[in-house]
């Protein structure tokens, strides 16, 4: 049974483009940025104390709408990650990945067994109460979970290839913000250090077959230069920033008739 085929959209070279969910509790929210155009939603429940129940309610809406549901956690404990896919989401994110290790421990708890110890729920809201025995279920899943793996410090860069070679692991995403407060150079988006650290991992996941990405930019000389790097897992937009932006634009067209 598909489920959405990004991850293997994501193989045959396409690119997603992902929406970041921090306001939102509504499962609307999923079919507006499915209708618009995105390819993935994250739900962040790193930077923020989004509720179990909303979280369920955006991932079922995604499902329905066709547009892949992610959640973001705080850090790669395994019980959180068996939670949120059990509860419906095709993927995790996991923030400040720093070495082959910690990749191999989140690909473990993301994949079901052999390659992993991902529990098996009762019941599996992915396909909308649709009658499904396990193993094909289990096969289907296996099939369209992502793991995303953030980049965001200096000994990240540095294991990238050992990270981008963990089997198991899809996605490796540069957050170039935390990146550059990392780096001692807070908010300093176009400077050098986070362009060689975005081509050292476009490499990397290049030399491995895996996804390259980059979040944390919102210019667009920034997004074209990642495209041009080859990035892939293009984090877009946030919903904060994309109301206020729209809210502002609004407000100032109105003030100026």
């Amino acid at each position: 049974m598909k489920l959405n085929g990004l991850r293997s959209r994501l193989a045959a070279g396409d690119t997603a483009l992902v929406a970041t969910l921090q306001l939102a509790r509504s499962g609307d929210v999923a079919r507006i940025f499915a209708r618009a155009g995105f390819d993935a939603l994250v739900l962040d429940a790193e930077h923020n104390l989004i509720g179990a129940d909303a979280i369920g309610e955006l991932l079922l809406a995604a499902l329905d709408a066709g547009i892949a549901p992610l959640v973001r956690l705080p850090d790669a404990a395994p019980g959180p990650i068996g939670q949120a896919l059990s509860a419906g989401a095709l993927g995790v994110v996991i923030p400040r990945v720093e070495d082959a290790a910690q990749a191999e421990a989140i690909v473990r708890a993301a994949r079901f067994a052999p390659a992993g110890r991902r529990p098996l729920p009762p019941v599996f809201p992915h396909f909308r109460r649709a009658p499904i025995g396990q193993a094909d279920a289990v096969a289907a899943l296996a099939a369209e979970t992502l793991v995303v793996a953030i980049i965001e410090t200096q000994r990240g860069v540095v294991n990238a290839e050992s990270i981008a070679a963990v089997p198991g692991v899809d996605v490796l995403f540069l957050g170039a913000s935390d990146l550059t407060v990392d780096l001692g150079l807070t908010g300093a988006k176009d400077d050098p250090a986070v362009w060689d650290a975005a081509r050292a991992l476009a490499e990397a996941c290049g030399a491995a077959g895996k996804v390259a990405g980059m979040g944390g930019i919102t210019e667009e000389a920034h997004f074209a230069r990642a495209k041009a790097l080859g990035m892939r897992w293009i984090s877009a937009a946030h919903d904060a920033t994309l109301l206020q932006s729209a809210a502002t634009d609004r407000a100032r067209l109105l003030r100026s008739l």
